[in-house]
């Protein structure tokens, strides 16, 4: 279960959400946005929205965050160090602070990750395929996806809509707006949206103007995400739903 992916071997401090979410028990999301020196850092907040709670302060960018469903554990990307070399991609327990560093090979940069289905690996989407390594406890165990899991791969790197799933949310084809594609063609979602991510089974959540909107599936209204104190440059969300919920 993802409650018990805990980052054994990794040394933690305290989780920067301590005290203030209530990790496996409520939905929240996390977003990218401008930090020190305009540089991304993740923030939490309430899937109802509030005061946004930063979890990273890194003098680095980072970057595509992935919770796993209950929230316990965030993966997201990290640049380099020191300026040409490869960015990592990192795990941090939400409910202890501990972090788990994953480096890829040489040219094969990390530019999406995501979650299985079943909670129990971490795909990596790179310059160079896909890779695969498992969650925690277990060590990671780094390797290529092999053609067997590739479409496991892709579907879980993917923002599919609905359960079970019947589209594929993203960039429309024009390169303008965020659009449904789906056997029977492309449906636009929103003509200014970015950044996609599924909402649990029954809505999308994207980007658009600075703010998180919440569109559900089978109609109804549009709402939003305010947080309590505006984030500069919001994007890339990703979203918890908590104990028991997908």
């Amino acid at each position: 279960m993802a409650a018990g992916l805990l980052l054994g071997g990794c040394r933690g401090t305290m989780s920067p959400l301590s005290n203030r979410l209530q990790i496996g028990e409520e939905a929240f999301v996390v977003v990218v946005a401008d930090g020190e020196g305009g540089r991304g850092d993740l923030f939490a907040l309430p899937a109802s929205g509030g005061a946004p709670l930063q979890v990273t302060f890194s003098r680095v960018d980072e970057s595509h965050p992935a919770l796993t469903a209950d929230g316990s554990v965030i993966a997201f990307i990290r640049a380099g160090q020191r300026p040409g070399t490869q960015p990592v991609v990192v795990l941090m327990n939400l409910l202890n602070g501990a972090e788990r560093r994953i480096e890829l090979p040489e040219g094969a940069a990390p530019e999406r990750v995501a979650w299985s289905s079943d909670q129990t690996r971490l795909f990596i989407g790179t310059s160079n395929g896909f890779y695969g390594a498992d969650a925690p406890p277990l060590p990671p165990g780094l390797k290529p996806v092999g053609a067997s899991d590739s479409a496991a791969a892709d579907s879980a790197l993917a923002v599919v809509l609905g359960d079970p799933p019947f589209a594929r949310a993203g960039a429309c084809r024009s390169g303008r707006g965020l659009c449904a594609e789906s056997d029977s063609g492309e449906s636009v979602i929103d003509s200014a949206g970015a950044d996609p991510v599924r909402w649990g089974p029954d809505s999308v959540g994207y980007v658009i103007n600075n703010e998180l909107q919440i569109l559900p599936l089978g109609g109804g209204h549009l709402r939003e995400v305010r947080p309590s104190r505006a984030l500069a440059g919001l994007r890339q969300p990703a979203y918890a739903a908590g104990p028991g919920r997908r």
